[in-house]
């Protein structure tokens, strides 16, 4: 009878590790599943010849390594946060040194045309040209503040699009900790449920930097970086934005946020602050720089008529090249281009210091495109990089957790070699068993 149980028992933990494996190579393309091992264990519970009574399975374990887990966790959220700068910067650097957009044919244009009015300034043809191309350099300026206000706009509406994201992935990790914690207290195999729990945190990881910490009933607790809580047990906080401040809200309290926070959130907020609205602001400072001092050089010259020069150019500080624009009204007999020491049709000395205006004008733009260009590269190095870090993190966590199917095969052969080994010490005592019965 002892061989019976024993081979029963056997039996038994050969399926059980059957069904293991099979759970594993039938999740092998699962993302976040983490393979499952059995644990055996010999029964003792004989004396003398007797021995023991066979095997049992005292758990299935799951396969996880948290540390490197806790790493890849990081490295999504560094990839998250360098990815999605690098290609705002991208677009930002393509609208402001595209030759469609950029500012530079524009200031060719426009100061081509000073240029050709210096042999006739009283002629006023070649004054409607400089007008002309004034209003076409005020709409490149109108243009590019367009599309950086479109970008704003952009990032806005990915902000909220990321925290509902991010709130959707809270809330299942809040629920998740709750199932771990029921099925955990009746001694039921959670691993499954963890696994859930991992990819969904991968995930939330990739929106903004998270640390967790992991709870004696199995649940786990995530903050940020700068320990704002994001999910305590089974409670789930929430991300949102007022204007252009995002804030943590949690069990009614408030945590503004800054673009410290990691991931492609937190990017969003860093570019914005960092990069795009000083971008915005140094394209302000140009041009209203720029028609300041044509305004300026005009006003020291006298026009067709005698009369002291008129502003070319008018704007709203404060947005300027998004409102700059040739002054309404303003006509090419009012261009001063004539000296006010010695005015007369023909003399051009004030169109002279206009054109001693140029190159002052390209060295700005110049300026804020070559440091973006520096800039838009470096991230985009880093982002590269980054996203390499990561593949290597994903490629370490799944060299431990993740199921490699000629091991699983090679265990499926000892697992059914086990099972068959077992069936036969149950048939060899099942034969003796009848030979005893035979000889009675």
């Amino acid at each position: 009878m002892a061989m019976i149980n024993n081979g029963l028992s056997g039996l038994q933990a050969a399926q059980t590790a059957l069904n293991t494996m099979s759970q594993n190579v039938a999740n092998v393309n699962v993302p976040g599943y983490s393979r499952q091992e059995v644990q055996l264990a010999a029964r003792q519970t004989g004396f003398g010849v007797m021995g023991g009574s066979g095997v049992q399975v005292t758990g299935l374990r799951r396969v996880a390594d948290e540390f490197l887990t806790a790493q890849l966790w990081r490295a999504e959220s560094e990839a998250g946060q360098r990815r999605q700068v690098s290609d705002y910067l991208g677009q930002m650097e393509t609208v402001l040194g595209s030759e469609d957009s950029s500012l530079l044919p524009g200031l060719n244009q426009f100061f081509a045309s000073l240029h050709g009015a210096a042999e006739t300034p009283q002629s006023v043809a070649p004054r409607q040209q400089i007008i002309a191309s004034a209003k076409a350099l005020a709409q490149r300026f109108n243009h590019l503040s367009s599309q950086l206000d479109a970008q704003e706009r952009r990032v806005l509406d990915q902000l909220d699009a990321t925290n509902s994201q991010a709130n959707s992935l809270l809330t299942q990790v809040a629920e998740l900790n709750e199932k771990i914690k029921a099925v955990g207290a009746k001694g039921g195999n959670v691993g499954i449920l963890e696994d859930s729990r991992d990819e969904t945190l991968r995930q939330l990881a990739g929106l903004v930097d998270i640390r967790s910490s992991r709870q004696a009933d199995g649940t786990i607790n995530v903050s940020l970086t700068q320990g704002q809580p994001l999910v305590l047990g089974n409670q789930a906080a929430q991300i949102s934005r007022d204007d252009t401040q995002v804030s943590v809200h949690f069990s009614g309290q408030d945590y503004p946020l800054n673009g410290d926070i990691g991931g492609s959130l937190g990017g969003l907020m860093l570019h914005r602050a960092q990069q795009l609205q000083p971008a915005r602001d140094e394209l302000d400072t140009i041009a209203e720089g720029m028609a300041d001092q044509i305004n300026q050089q005009l006003a020291q010259g006298v026009d067709l008529n005698g009369q002291p020069g008129a502003p070319l150019f008018s704007f709203t500080p404060g947005d300027g090249a998004g409102s700059l624009k040739v002054s309404d009204g303003f006509t090419p007999e009012q261009l001063a281009l004539s000296g006010s020491t010695s005015p007369g049709p023909g003399n051009n000395d004030n169109l002279q210091a206009l054109l001693g205006l140029e190159d002052g004008s390209y060295e700005s733009y110049r300026g804020l495109v070559g440091d973006l260009a520096i800039t838009s590269a470096q991230w985009q190095a880093d982002a590269a990089a980054s996203d390499n870090i990561r593949i290597e993190a994903q490629a370490r966590r799944d060299g431990v957790s993740g199921v490699n199917l000629d091991e699983e095969a090679m265990n499926m052969m000892n697992y059914v070699q086990n099972y068959q080994a077992n069936a036969k010490v149950i048939g060899t005592a099942d034969q003796l068993f009848n030979t005893l019965l035979n000889m009675i």
